[in-house]
C-alpha cells in the first residue's frame, strides 16, 4: 500500500507541524473493515486534533479493533479526515488510512500557536522517518517485495518513505539514487538513504540512523534490522532526501 504526503500537504486549516513520533495523515479514507457505526454530522467535526498524551491509533472506530500499530506523540497535531460514533456511543478521529483515535483522547481545533499552519521540521520528519523504519524491524526479506508482508531492500526504503513522509522516492535503487543530494558517507546524516555499489548500477540501499547505524531489509533468509558500517560491507555513497 502506498500511503503517505510529501511532507504531510493539509489544506489552509489544517496544514500542521508533526512534533512529535508517529505519522503523518492519509488522504486513503477506505473504510472497507469498518463495523457499522452511527453517523456524525460534518459539521460538528474539527479540522484539526491534538494528542493529549501518547495516544494509540485504532484499525477501525471501535474500541475492539486491532491497533494500528503507531501511537502519536503527545502534543501532536493531526488533520481530521472524518468522524464516527461507536455502538458505545463514543466518538472517533479518522486520520486517514483506517487509522483512527478516540475523541476524548484528543485536543479539538487547538487554538495556540503550534496549531498554526507550517510545515513540519525537518528534525520532525527525520524522527518520524526513523521510528517508522524501526517499526518494520523484523519483517522477512521477499525479492521484490514493497509491502509490510515481506520488502526487499528498495522495496523497504520506498515504502517508509512514502509511510513516512508522502515522498515517492522510486521502487528500485537506481531510481532511488535521483531522489536527493549525493554525498559521501561521511557527510550522512540521519535519515539519509545508503547506497552499496556504483552510481547507475547499484544493489542495496539502507536508511542511515545516525551513530554508524543503519536500517535496510539485506538479503533472503533474513528480516529488516538494523546494523553498523563496517569496513567489509561499506556503502559507496550517501544520498539526502529530506
Amino acid at each position: 500500500m502506498n500511503i503517505k504526503k510529501s511532507l504531510v500537504t493539509f489544506t489552509a486549516a489544517a496544514s500542521l507541524a508533526v512534533t512529535g513520533l508517529g505519522i503523518s495523515n492519509l488522504t486513503n479514507t477506505s473504510s472497507e473493515s469498518h463495523v457499522a457505526h452511527a453517523a456524525t454530522t460534518d459539521s460538528d467535526m474539527p479540522s484539526v486534533v491534538r494528542a493529549n498524551s501518547m495516544v494509540k491509533l485504532y484499525t477501525a472506530a471501535d474500541n475492539n479493533s486491532k491497533l494500528a500499530g503507531r501511537s502519536l506523540a503527545e502534543g501532536s497535531d493531526w488533520a481530521v479526515l472524518g468522524q464516527e460514533t461507536d455502538a458505545a456511543g463514543n466518538l472517533w478521529y479518522a486520520l486517514g488510512g483506517n487509522q483512527w483515535v478516540k475523541a476524548a483522547e484528543m485536543t479539538a481545533n487547538p487554538t495556540t500557536e503550534e496549531a498554526t499552519t507550517q510545515a513540519p521540521s525537518t528534525q520532525s520528519a527525520v524522527e518520524n522517518l526513523i521510528n517508522t523504519a524501526k517499526a518494520y524491524v523484523g519483517t522477512p526479506y521477499v525479492w521484490g517485495g514493497k509491502t509490510p508482508s515481506g520488502f526487499d531492500c528498495s522495496g523497504f526504503t520506498s515504502y517508509v518513505y512514502q509511510e513516512a513522509t508522502g515522498k515517492s522516492i522510486g521502487g528500485y535503487t537506481v531510481a532511488q539514487e535521483s531522489a536527493g543530494q549525493h554525498e559521501s558517507v561521511q557527510s550522512a546524516s540521519a535519515g539519509d538513504l545508503l547506497f552499496w555499489g556504483s552510481e547507475g548500477s547499484t544493489y542495496h540501499v539502507g536508511i542511515y540512523l545516525g551513530n554508524n547505524q543503519y536500517i535496510a531489509a539485506p538479503q533472503p533468509g533474513e528480516n529488516v534490522k538494523i546494523a553498523s558500517i563496517s569496513s567489509y560491507f561499506m556503502p559507496s555513497f550517501a544520498v539526502k532526501v529530506l
